[in-house]
């Protein structure tokens, strides 16, 4: 008999508090799963493991849905409002040539040889973090130790001083939430980026905002609204996913106290721990938006055209063919290294190798110097699987 399944039950509560269920029927269903989405969109769910790297290199598989519909097109800027031309710049909302072309502008900034060079900064970072965690006693995890490092650190290669990252902050959280402040947020974000690019021109700085600001008064095909829409993906994304894999891997380890145990006699187990977050509970459940650009075979059934495609990393990384056991979190796993929580193909994560870093210096010094950190609630009082900020409450 065929797997059942509400119409939008990915959007039902108990789904929500915890969606590997919902996942594992997916996968064992043997197909593409139809789901609508509170606005009523139609969308196609895939799980499995090699099903959804398929998906992410299939070539009829994209995000400019407009250009592929019969009689669609790309908009002229002119015909859309400024949050709209933002948003449809987004490295992540792009397809070749554009995305390749935008890509290529701050690839050289995140190789792994030049965020290696980061690493001292970093750890004197941490290093005063988790002194002061000592001091405070009791602390919340995610304002106290996850989130300044990835927050100082993006902003520190992007170029935004000091006296600003505060107000970045709000703006950063406000767009991520998606919220009512969204819009607001990022039309203020692109206000205060003319700005500082304007201080930029004047006197340039060593930072991606001087790079970028050099490559768009040559006319190397960076304008305006590129320039907004990719330093804040940069900056928002450089944040808050970092923020929820150190955090994650925080109350992963306190929740497992056998794990935790492992690490403090072995704080060089830290970058296995990063590995297994990423896998157990990565920052990512579905990719951005994708979209059949023609009728796909994939998964096991047929995709229409045009129609939604929700790729599931957090399914696809509790694949029982892939992972041994992979409903448990365990730091040794051999086979961690086959997750894809960072992506793959040509929108694999940009920033992967400055996450790893920050989340394993972190996850480290924690262990080293608060070994006696542990829970200051029931753990049955935080949500599993959506940690958010604030609500990580520690003592030492």
């Amino acid at each position: 008999m065929a797997a059942q399944f509400g119409v939008s039950e990915l959007w039902d509560p108990a789904v929500r508090r915890d969606p590997h269920p919902f996942y594992d029927r997916v996968r064992a269903a043997g197909r593409p799963v139809l789901q609508v989405d509170p606005a009523g969109t139609r969308f196609w769910v895939i799980a499995g493991h090699s099903d959804v790297l398929q998906a992410l290199r299939h070539p009829a598989i994209g995000h400019e849905i407009q250009r592929h519909c019969p009689g669609g097109r790309r908009p002229a800027p002119h015909e859309l409002s400024e949050l709209a031309r933002i948003e449809s710049r987004q490295l992540i909302n792009l397809d070749p040539p554009d995305h390749t072309r935008l890509r290529g502008l701050v690839s050289g900034g995140f190789t792994a040889r030049a965020v290696a060079r980061l690493e001292p900064w970093i750890s004197q970072l941490a290093d005063q973090l988790v002194a002061r965690a000592r001091q405070l006693g009791r602390l919340d995890g995610i304002a106290d130790l996850a989130d300044p490092v990835p927050v100082n650190v993006i902003a520190e290669l992007v170029g935004i001083p000091e006296q600003d990252r505060s107000q970045f902050r709000a703006w950063s959280a406000a767009i991520v939430s998606a919220g009512n402040g969204s819009s607001a947020a990022t039309l203020a974000f692109g206000a205060y980026l003319d700005e500082l690019a304007a201080r930029r021109r004047a006197v340039p700085a060593d930072d991606l905002i001087s790079e970028l600001v050099t490559i768009e008064d040559r006319g190397d095909q960076l304008d305006r609204d590129e320039l907004v829409a990719l330093v804040q993906l940069l900056l928002v994304a450089g944040q808050e996913t970092t923020v929820d894999l150190i955090g994650n891997g925080i109350r992963l380890l306190l929740t497992h106290p056998a794990q935790w145990q492992a690490l403090r006699d072995d704080p060089l187990l830290a970058a296995a721990v990063v590995e297994e977050t990423l896998r157990f509970r990565g920052p990512v459940e579905i990719v951005p938006p994708r979209f059949a650009l023609q009728d796909v075979e994939l998964a096991g059934g047929r995709i229409p055209a045009y129609d939604r495609v929700a790729l599931s990393l957090w399914g696809a990384n509790r694949d029982p063919g892939v992972f041994d056991r992979p409903h448990v979190f365990d730091i040794h796993r051999t086979d961690v290294r086959k997750h894809i929580a960072f992506g793959h193909g040509i929108h694999f994560c940009l920033g992967a190798h400055l996450a790893r870093l920050e989340s394993r210096i972190m996850i480290e010094r924690i262990a080293q110097q608060l070994p006696d950190l542990r829970l200051a609630v029931d753990p049955a009082d935080l949500d599993g699987f959506r940690l958010h900020h604030d609500q990580l409450p520690l003592a030492v």
